[in-house]
């Protein structure tokens, strides 16, 4: 979102934040930071999903038009090679991003695929009992994998699988031995969502310390923490975050691409350069790709997000031209509008607004009949009523048409 510089970032045309998020005692410090997006890639991890080569290239399309740079692609479901073929013939705006898979790499990189992403099982217990090998082996692999994609001139991300459980001595230890093998940046892995915010913040912070190098970050939701993790990583530091649409992902998922992105934009004062008008739509699309709905809760793109009962407030605001105060920020930001619905526990001020949507007007003592009956009808039916039994309802009160 393009905007113009302003001295109260808090308080701008269309939000007010808290402006105690900009004190100069909790500052974050401004650097370049980058959406990388693996709805595609774990989303291949969904256990509910799968992808076609069309999903795929249709939702590299759609991130291009909202303006992400980057996405990620697995070499690990048939019809990889097709999917990459696809979406590197289209000249998308973004970077395609793959997983290092000895075999089929080469052919990814054949077609033109500049960025590889380096993966290294840090935990004692996988190495242990699952991979069967020993630590010094899996990391001279990583090691010998970082340098034959920086010999075919790739840029190579270090992607560190369980990082976040890892002894502290051992992280410190896989990052210089990646470095030193060439890696250009590094991802903190929250393989099972179980850091808090503060941890990942440090381990990031750590990583940067180690080797100076660009940190990503790419953070689980199992404790609902994914999106305040990848934020946390972006205050210490971090320059990419690993973002999906709609959080799609193993398990709970990952953070979500529209709440990040909202976040960094209005609670931060970062301009992501991204169509937020358009994230609705995006999620949308993803939805109806993977025929996993968007939930109602869902942060700036669910049906509950801007859905209210009572609007005298919001009526007092615009009236005011206080609008944004109504709202975390006004939903035309991400393309939306309020929806008003009349129910159990509306107001005259939602009755009135919705007999303007329908060019009709009532006297006051109308207005409160209208909305006793309202409120009554809402608890009969269990739910806000619907246009014909608020009209039914509103008519029989004495609505008339304004005209």
């Amino acid at each position: 979102m393009r905007r113009e510089a302003t001295q109260t970032p808090w308080r701008t045309p269309h939000w007010f934040c808290s402006p105690h998020n900009f004190e100069p005692e909790i500052p974050v410090p401004p650097h370049t930071v980058e959406l990388h997006d693996i709805t595609v890639r774990d989303g291949e991890e969904c256990a509910d999903v799968a992808f076609t080569v069309d999903d795929k290239v249709r939702i590299a399309e759609a991130l291009a038009l909202v303006g992400i740079k980057r996405m990620e692609l697995f070499l690990t479901v048939p019809g990889w090679l097709e999917a990459v073929r696809a979406i590197l013939r289209r000249k998308l705006p973004l970077e395609l991003y793959v997983t290092w898979h000895p075999g089929r790499v080469e052919r990814a990189l054949d077609l033109g695929v500049k960025q590889v992403m380096v993966w290294y099982r840090i935990l004692e217990e996988h190495q242990r009992y699952d991979l069967r090998r020993s630590r010094a082996d899996l990391m001279t692999q990583a090691a010998n994998q970082i340098a034959d994609a920086r010999r075919a001139g790739c840029q190579a991300n270090l992607f560190i699988v369980e990082a976040s459980r890892a002894p502290l001595d051992q992280l410190q230890e896989t990052v210089r031995v990646g470095k030193e093998a060439g890696a250009t940046s590094v991802t903190v892995v929250d393989s099972f969502g179980v850091a808090r915010p503060g941890a990942v913040a440090f381990l990031v912070r750590k990583v940067i310390e180690w080797t100076g190098l660009p940190v990503d970050v790419h953070c689980h939701n199992d404790f609902g923490l994914s999106t305040a993790n990848v934020l946390a990583a972006y205050e210490a530091g971090a320059t990419g975050l690993n973002v999906a649409v709609n959080g799609l992902g193993y398990r709970a998922g990952n953070a979500a691409l529209d709440e990040v992105a909202m976040a960094l934009e209005v609670l931060y004062g970062v301009d992501t350069g991204l169509r937020l008008d358009m994230l609705p739509w995006l999620g949308q699309v993803v939805a109806e790709i993977t025929g996993i709905p968007v939930d109602y809760f869902k942060p700036i793109t669910g049906t509950g997000a801007f859905s209210v009962e009572q609007w005298k407030t919001g009526a007092a605001m615009e009236a005011g031209g206080a609008r944004p105060v109504a709202f975390p920020f006004e939903p035309e930001v991400v393309g939306r509008t309020p929806r008003v619905v009349v129910g159990k526990w509306s107001d005259v001020g939602a009755v009135a607004k919705k007999l303007t949507e329908y060019g009709l007007t009532a006297s006051p003592e109308q207005l409160s009949q209208i909305l006793i009956g309202c409120q009554r009808a809402g608890i009969a039916h269990h739910r806000p009523l619907n246009d014909d039994e608020f009209l039914t309802i509103a008519v029989a009160g004495g609505a008339v048409s304004g005209e």
